[in-house]
Protein backbone atom coordinates (compact mmCIF):
# COMPACT_ATOMS: atom_id res chain seq x y z
CA UNK A 1 0.00 0.00 0.00
CA UNK A 2 1.58 3.26 -0.97
CA UNK A 3 2.14 5.57 2.02
CA UNK A 4 0.40 8.99 1.78
CA UNK A 5 2.61 12.18 1.57
CA UNK A 6 1.11 14.77 4.12
CA UNK A 7 2.67 17.84 4.82
CA UNK A 8 2.57 19.45 8.37
CA UNK A 9 2.76 22.85 9.04
CA UNK A 10 3.35 24.69 12.16
CA UNK A 11 1.77 27.84 12.73
CA UNK A 12 4.34 30.92 14.09
CA UNK A 13 3.83 32.42 16.11
CA UNK A 14 2.58 29.79 18.96
CA UNK A 15 2.89 28.72 22.24
CA UNK A 16 2.21 30.58 25.22
CA UNK A 17 2.17 34.66 25.37
CA UNK A 18 4.16 36.87 28.03
CA UNK A 19 1.75 37.04 29.67
CA UNK A 20 1.26 33.33 30.66
CA UNK A 21 5.40 32.27 31.00
CA UNK A 22 5.00 35.64 33.39
CA UNK A 23 1.99 34.44 35.70
CA UNK A 24 4.10 30.66 35.29
CA UNK A 25 6.84 32.19 36.90
CA UNK A 26 5.32 33.61 39.58
CA UNK A 27 3.97 30.56 41.17
CA UNK A 28 7.48 28.91 40.53
CA UNK A 29 9.49 31.91 42.46
CA UNK A 30 6.57 31.87 45.00
CA UNK A 31 7.03 28.04 45.51
CA UNK A 32 10.76 28.76 46.17
CA UNK A 33 10.34 31.98 48.14
CA UNK A 34 7.84 30.75 50.27
CA UNK A 35 8.12 26.84 50.08
CA UNK A 36 4.81 24.16 49.11
CA UNK A 37 2.05 24.39 49.33
CA UNK A 38 0.93 28.33 47.88
CA UNK A 39 -2.68 28.33 46.91
CA UNK A 40 -3.73 29.92 42.93
CA UNK A 41 -7.30 31.15 42.73
CA UNK A 42 -8.28 29.43 39.74
CA UNK A 43 -6.53 27.80 37.36
CA UNK A 44 -3.46 30.00 36.55
CA UNK A 45 -3.60 29.67 32.89
CA UNK A 46 -6.32 27.36 30.94
CA UNK A 47 -3.90 24.66 30.45
CA UNK A 48 -3.93 21.50 32.06
CA UNK A 49 -0.48 20.57 31.36
CA UNK A 50 0.70 23.66 33.00
CA UNK A 51 -1.61 23.05 35.86
CA UNK A 52 -0.51 19.89 36.62
CA UNK A 53 3.46 20.28 36.42
CA UNK A 54 2.43 23.39 38.75
CA UNK A 55 0.41 20.81 40.98
CA UNK A 56 3.70 18.49 41.05
CA UNK A 57 6.04 21.01 42.94
CA UNK A 58 3.00 22.75 45.43
CA UNK A 59 0.70 24.56 43.67
CA UNK A 60 -2.73 23.98 44.80
CA UNK A 61 -5.94 25.21 43.02
CA UNK A 62 -8.81 26.39 44.72
CA UNK A 63 -12.17 28.30 43.38
CA UNK A 64 -12.28 30.78 46.05
CA UNK A 65 -10.06 32.43 48.50
CA UNK A 66 -11.57 31.09 51.23
CA UNK A 67 -10.57 27.81 50.33
CA UNK A 68 -7.11 28.52 51.09
CA UNK A 69 -5.67 28.64 54.46
CA UNK A 70 -4.94 32.06 56.03
CA UNK A 71 -1.17 31.45 56.81
CA UNK A 72 -0.42 30.79 53.36
CA UNK A 73 0.22 32.86 50.22
CA UNK A 74 -2.76 33.06 47.79
CA UNK A 75 -1.90 33.58 44.00
CA UNK A 76 -4.59 35.49 41.69
CA UNK A 77 -4.77 33.68 37.96
CA UNK A 78 -3.33 35.43 34.74
CA UNK A 79 -6.93 36.35 34.18
CA UNK A 80 -7.40 38.89 36.75
CA UNK A 81 -9.64 39.17 40.18
CA UNK A 82 -13.08 41.30 40.79
CA UNK A 83 -11.92 43.86 43.80
CA UNK A 84 -13.87 42.03 46.30
CA UNK A 85 -11.52 39.16 45.69
CA UNK A 86 -8.58 41.11 46.49
CA UNK A 87 -10.49 42.78 49.59
CA UNK A 88 -11.35 39.19 50.98
CA UNK A 89 -7.81 38.15 50.76
CA UNK A 90 -6.91 40.98 52.12
CA UNK A 91 -9.18 40.77 55.27
CA UNK A 92 -7.60 37.53 56.21
CA UNK A 93 -4.27 38.80 56.33
CA UNK A 94 -3.20 36.53 53.63
CA UNK A 95 -0.16 36.99 51.76
CA UNK A 96 -1.56 37.91 48.14
CA UNK A 97 0.25 37.39 44.73
CA UNK A 98 -1.13 39.21 41.50
CA UNK A 99 -0.26 37.04 38.23
CA UNK A 100 -3.11 39.31 36.53
CA UNK A 101 -1.57 39.68 32.99
CA UNK A 102 -0.55 43.36 32.28
CA UNK A 103 -2.82 43.71 29.35
CA UNK A 104 -6.00 42.53 31.94
CA UNK A 105 -4.82 44.90 34.43
CA UNK A 106 -4.65 47.44 31.32
CA UNK A 107 -8.50 46.65 30.79
CA UNK A 108 -9.86 47.26 34.50
CA UNK A 109 -7.67 50.22 35.07
CA UNK A 110 -9.78 51.55 31.26
CA UNK A 111 -12.76 50.71 33.41
CA UNK A 112 -11.81 52.01 36.58
CA UNK A 113 -11.51 55.35 34.62
CA UNK A 114 -14.34 55.46 32.72
CA UNK A 115 -16.57 54.81 35.59
CA UNK A 116 -14.80 58.28 37.54
CA UNK A 117 -15.42 60.03 35.49
CA UNK A 118 -19.03 58.99 34.85
CA UNK A 119 -19.56 56.62 31.93
CA UNK A 120 -21.04 53.77 31.92
CA UNK A 121 -19.35 50.78 30.28
CA UNK A 122 -20.24 48.20 27.80
CA UNK A 123 -17.82 45.36 28.13
CA UNK A 124 -17.52 43.07 25.11
CA UNK A 125 -17.04 39.74 26.01
CA UNK A 126 -17.69 35.92 27.15
CA UNK A 127 -20.43 36.05 30.25
CA UNK A 128 -19.01 33.28 32.83
CA UNK A 129 -15.30 33.97 31.55
CA UNK A 130 -12.97 34.05 34.32
CA UNK A 131 -11.57 37.46 33.10
CA UNK A 132 -14.86 39.02 32.52
CA UNK A 133 -15.61 38.49 35.92
CA UNK A 134 -12.90 40.47 37.29
CA UNK A 135 -13.42 42.93 35.05
CA UNK A 136 -17.23 43.85 35.72
CA UNK A 137 -16.03 43.24 39.38
CA UNK A 138 -13.78 45.91 39.37
CA UNK A 139 -16.39 48.76 38.96
CA UNK A 140 -20.01 48.87 40.82
CA UNK A 141 -22.65 46.20 39.04
CA UNK A 142 -24.78 49.20 37.99
CA UNK A 143 -21.91 50.83 36.10
CA UNK A 144 -21.01 48.14 33.18
CA UNK A 145 -22.80 45.81 30.80
CA UNK A 146 -21.86 42.96 28.91
CA UNK A 147 -22.38 42.79 25.62
CA UNK A 148 -21.74 39.50 24.33
CA UNK A 149 -23.32 39.35 20.46
CA UNK A 150 -23.65 41.53 17.68
CA UNK A 151 -27.70 41.31 18.77
CA UNK A 152 -26.49 42.81 22.25
CA UNK A 153 -24.79 45.42 20.72
CA UNK A 154 -28.06 46.36 18.29
CA UNK A 155 -30.61 45.70 21.24
CA UNK A 156 -28.70 47.19 24.54
CA UNK A 157 -30.56 50.23 26.43
CA UNK A 158 -28.43 52.87 28.30
CA UNK A 159 -30.22 55.72 30.29
CA UNK A 160 -27.03 58.11 29.11
CA UNK A 161 -26.23 57.18 24.87
CA UNK A 162 -24.26 60.27 25.28
CA UNK A 163 -21.86 59.19 28.42
CA UNK A 164 -20.73 55.42 27.23
CA UNK A 165 -17.33 53.74 27.12
CA UNK A 166 -16.26 50.31 25.89
CA UNK A 167 -13.54 48.01 27.24
CA UNK A 168 -13.24 44.57 25.22
CA UNK A 169 -11.88 40.81 26.83
CA UNK A 170 -8.18 40.60 25.48
CA UNK A 171 -9.10 36.71 23.94
CA UNK A 172 -12.17 37.84 21.87
CA UNK A 173 -12.33 37.16 18.21
CA UNK A 174 -10.79 40.05 16.01
CA UNK A 175 -13.40 39.53 13.37
CA UNK A 176 -16.46 39.08 15.98
CA UNK A 177 -15.28 42.17 17.85
CA UNK A 178 -14.80 44.13 14.95
CA UNK A 179 -18.16 44.36 13.85
CA UNK A 180 -20.02 44.51 17.51
CA UNK A 181 -17.47 47.56 17.62
CA UNK A 182 -18.73 48.83 14.61
CA UNK A 183 -22.39 48.48 15.46
CA UNK A 184 -21.86 50.21 18.70
CA UNK A 185 -19.96 53.43 17.11
CA UNK A 186 -23.13 53.86 14.54
CA UNK A 187 -25.40 53.79 17.44
CA UNK A 188 -23.64 55.09 20.11
CA UNK A 189 -20.89 58.19 18.37
CA UNK A 190 -19.72 59.62 21.28
CA UNK A 191 -18.61 56.45 23.15
CA UNK A 192 -15.04 56.48 24.07
CA UNK A 193 -13.00 53.54 23.74
CA UNK A 194 -9.13 52.62 25.11
CA UNK A 195 -6.72 54.66 23.34
CA UNK A 196 -4.84 51.47 22.01
CA UNK A 197 -6.25 47.93 20.66
CA UNK A 198 -7.67 45.97 24.13
CA UNK A 199 -7.37 42.52 22.31
CA UNK A 200 -4.03 41.06 23.31
CA UNK A 201 -1.18 41.36 20.75
CA UNK A 202 -0.22 37.45 20.86
CA UNK A 203 -3.80 36.98 20.39
CA UNK A 204 -4.30 38.74 17.21
CA UNK A 205 -0.95 37.30 15.96
CA UNK A 206 -2.49 33.44 16.67
CA UNK A 207 -5.74 34.51 14.67
CA UNK A 208 -3.65 35.82 11.67
CA UNK A 209 -1.33 32.86 12.00
CA UNK A 210 -4.33 31.01 11.45
CA UNK A 211 -6.29 32.58 8.82
CA UNK A 212 -2.84 32.45 6.56
CA UNK A 213 -2.53 28.85 7.11
CA UNK A 214 -6.26 28.17 6.72
CA UNK A 215 -6.01 29.31 3.08
CA UNK A 216 -3.68 26.31 2.18
CA UNK A 217 -4.26 23.44 4.86
CA UNK A 218 -7.33 21.13 4.32
CA UNK A 219 -7.36 20.65 8.18
CA UNK A 220 -6.49 22.45 11.17
CA UNK A 221 -5.32 21.13 14.81
CA UNK A 222 -5.80 23.56 17.69
CA UNK A 223 -4.25 21.97 20.44
CA UNK A 224 -5.21 23.68 23.81
CA UNK A 225 -8.07 23.12 26.54
CA UNK A 226 -11.43 23.95 25.96
CA UNK A 227 -12.33 26.21 28.57
CA UNK A 228 -9.61 27.98 27.25
CA UNK A 229 -10.86 31.36 25.23
CA UNK A 230 -7.83 32.07 22.48
CA UNK A 231 -8.02 27.93 21.62
CA UNK A 232 -11.83 28.26 21.32
CA UNK A 233 -11.33 31.39 19.09
CA UNK A 234 -8.90 30.09 16.96
CA UNK A 235 -10.92 27.13 16.41
CA UNK A 236 -13.42 29.38 15.68
CA UNK A 237 -11.33 31.54 13.47
CA UNK A 238 -9.88 28.17 11.24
Amino acid sequence: MKKQNINLYLASPRGFCAGVDRAVKIVEETIKKFGSPVYVRHEIVHNKDVVNSLAKIGAVFVEEVNEAPIDRPIIFSAHGVAKSVLKEANDRNMISIDATCPLVTKVHNETIRHYNVGRHVLLIGHKNHVEVIGTMGQVPEESVSLIETEHDAKTIQVSDPNNLAFATQTTLSLDDTKNILDILKKRFPSIKGPRSEDICYATTNRQLAVKSMAQLCDCILVIGAENSSNSVRLVEVA
